[in-house]
């Protein structure tokens, strides 16, 4: 295991980006994490080891059935990046 550093370090590494991604896309990959082993929040920011890997979604995320329709289909949109049937 190697140091920790912050996601925008790390992105911008050797895990495989070509362009590192905006900050809100790496701070998605953090909280659903994607990443081996996955960040961790420190404070007010993420930080991950600098030899984690990006794995991308590896299961799908159990979304609460208590949401509404229109709160579900966001939610979807948010984690998946478009509408889902």
């Amino acid at each position: 295991m190697g140091q920790l550093v912050s996601l925008i370090d790390w992105a911008v590494g050797k895990n495989g980006f070509k362009e590192p991604p905006s900050r809100a896309a790496l701070h998605r990959i953090a909280k659903t994490k994607q990443t081996y082993p996955p960040a961790i929040k420190q404070g007010r920011r993420w930080v991950v080891d600098e030899d984690a890997k990006f794995v991308g979604m590896l299961e799908r995320v159990e979304i609460s059935s208590h949401l509404t329709s229109p709160a579900r289909l966001l939610v979807e949109r948010a984690l998946n990046g478009s509408k889902t049937t």
